[in-house]
């Protein structure tokens, strides 16, 4: 049986060479058949993932075979065919253009749909059209729980039987139900279908030869019957304040050449990312210049990347993925920038993000510190380059206890990998360093938190933090010196003491004035 890593690379080579071919079509207006030999037989794919998305206007594309997750999602414009079942979040963040898919399709189909037209002849699983903002959803078969869940605008058309929870959430919209629904959600309410909107409905789905019968059911919002939710806030307590750097030897000469530069790769390639200093910035969008030291570091923008920038991918950005990846230098999938995604689906935002992006540019994954295990064992499944732990978690978790958590679990994968840390306050030299000597690769950070008067202008902004850069590898620079370190890599664990009981307690650090740890973390 494949391996993910093994799929993974299968597919962003179909993906690649797709994209070319899609390109062609369009250039020449021919339609495209995929999965079929010169002869006209049948060859179909198999488990492929993260295929066919981001399918641009004016093309006409026919797909043979049983496919994996995300395929036909983000579709601009195409006239997309699938003679075959696919997995989860099919036709997801579905713009324009119209989607047809004979068989049988997974959870979430059409989530986040905001126009164009899905068509699905078979069973659907459950959440079908979640978080639609427009467009129109017709399934032909049976469907699961949740349907149009959260769906604010667009018309569902469920032709067979309906879950549980139909509609929950709902503040908008409309789902049409031609036969058995077993219950409804909170938020939603169910009426007869009148005559004017029968004929209207029927209207639309006349092109596609189906029809609706006067027992059909019109299911919508009810203000009244709402359940509001305020979702918690997310952050880190008390920084490394705990924590202190130490020196492990002699100090270095003032002559003495000290490098803080560090590359981010993925394992079968020998070049990546080069990465300055250890802080990645996180910017809106990829900086204008400024200066040697922005102009040479990488930062992790939601939009407009540099080619040396990587481009977060979340829902609010997955549409646009194909232009912002074209351009970038490297990709984060935000795994919480998503709702609720299941490990084949990550899967396929991984083959997404390899196939947009410049050859050998390191894709990575992030997720929130409760998550780290799970995060990294996928990273090392995927063949990845590395991982990315958000200190922020539910009930701000104290930030130094990430410290141990990581490297726990990172000791136990044999796989190399770049695992870096992302805080929520703008790092000081130390803390970065601390990051290092605590077997991380480095610190994702904001610039100008707590900044009285942060820049605003983009030129400012670049400027502003272009000094900031600079300032920070001057001070990393002579704290390296002073600690008898010529690099990075020449940070260890032992460069670290915890300065109260509580944080090395929390950290797994020598007690500053102790030879060994405290008892808890020797304990077999």
């Amino acid at each position: 049986m494949e391996s993910r890593s093994e799929i993974t690379q299968r597919s962003v080579r179909l993906k690649r060479d797709l994209s070319k071919m899609l390109d062609q079509a369009i250039q020449l207006d021919r339609a495209v058949k995929i999965g079929w030999g010169r002869d006209g037989e049948e060859k179909p794919k198999k488990q492929e993932t993260g295929v066919m998305t981001h399918l641009p206007a004016k093309l006409k594309l026919r797909l043979l075979g049983d496919m994996g997750d995300l395929v036909g999602s983000a579709n601009n414009g195409a006239l997309f065919e699938v003679v075959g079942t696919v997995g989860h979040m099919a036709c997801a963040y579905h713009q324009d253009g119209k989607c047809t898919i004979t068989k049988q399709t997974g959870d979430s189909v059409g989530l986040g749909m905001t126009g164009g037209t899905v068509i699905l002849r078979s069973d659907t699983g459950a959440a079908a059209g979640e978080s639609m903002s427009g467009g129109l959803l017709v399934i032909r078969g049976n469907a699961g729980n949740r349907v149009g869940a959260a769906m604010n605008d667009g018309t569902i058309v469920l032709m067979s039987n309906a879950g549980e929870q139909i509609g929950e959430c709902m503040t908008g919209g409309r789902i049409v139900v031609d036969g058995r629904i077993e219950s409804l959600g909170k938020g939603a309410k169910s009426r007869s279908i009148e005559t004017e909107e029968l004929v209207e409905i029927n209207d639309l789905l006349s092109p596609h030869s189906f029809k609706l019968t006067m027992d059909a059911t019109i299911i919508e919002t009810d203000p009244e019957d709402g359940t509001p939710i305020l979702a918690p806030q997310k952050g880190s307590s008390g920084r490394f304040d705990g924590i202190r750097l130490c020196a492990h030897g002699n100090a270095l000469s003032t002559s003495h050449m000290v490098t803080i530069d560090s590359t981010v790769k993925m394992p079968t390639t020998s070049t990546g990312l080069d990465l300055r200093s250890p802080w990645i910035p996180i910017l809106t969008k990829g900086p204008s210049k400024g200066g040697n030291g922005i102009d040479s570091q990488p930062c992790m923008t939601d939009a407009s990347p540099r080619s040396i920038d990587f481009v977060r991918i979340s829902e609010e950005n997955y549409s646009t993925l194909r232009e912002e990846l074209s351009e970038a230098g490297g990709a984060v999938i935000d795994i919480g920038g998503f709702p609720n995604l299941s490990e084949s689906v990550i899967h396929g935002l991984a083959v997404v993000a390899s196939g947009f992006l410049p050859a050998r540019a390191p894709v990575v994954l992030m997720d929130n510190v409760d998550h780290t295990e799970r995060l990294l064992r996928m990273t090392a499944e995927l063949g990845l380059a590395g991982a990315i732990v958000d200190v922020r978690a539910l009930g701000s978790a104290p930030a130094i206890a990430a410290l141990p958590t990581v490297g726990i679990v990172l000791s136990k994968q044999k796989v190399e990998m770049s695992v870096l840390l992302r805080i929520d306050w703008t790092p000081t030299a130390a803390d970065i360093l601390t990051v290092v000597a605590a077997g991380m690769h480095g610190i994702l950070a904001e610039p100008f938190i707590g900044d009285e008067a942060p820049p605003t202008t983009v030129k400012k902004i670049a400027t502003t933090l272009d000094a900031d850069i600079q300032s920070r590898e001057k001070e990393m620079r002579g704290w390296l010196q002073q600690m008898g370190a010529a690099s990075l890599s020449e940070l260890k664990r032992h460069h670290l003491r915890a300065n109260s009981y509580e944080s090395a307690a929390m950290s797994g650090l020598r007690l500053e004035g102790y030879r060994q740890p405290l008892p808890m973390w020797s304990r077999k």
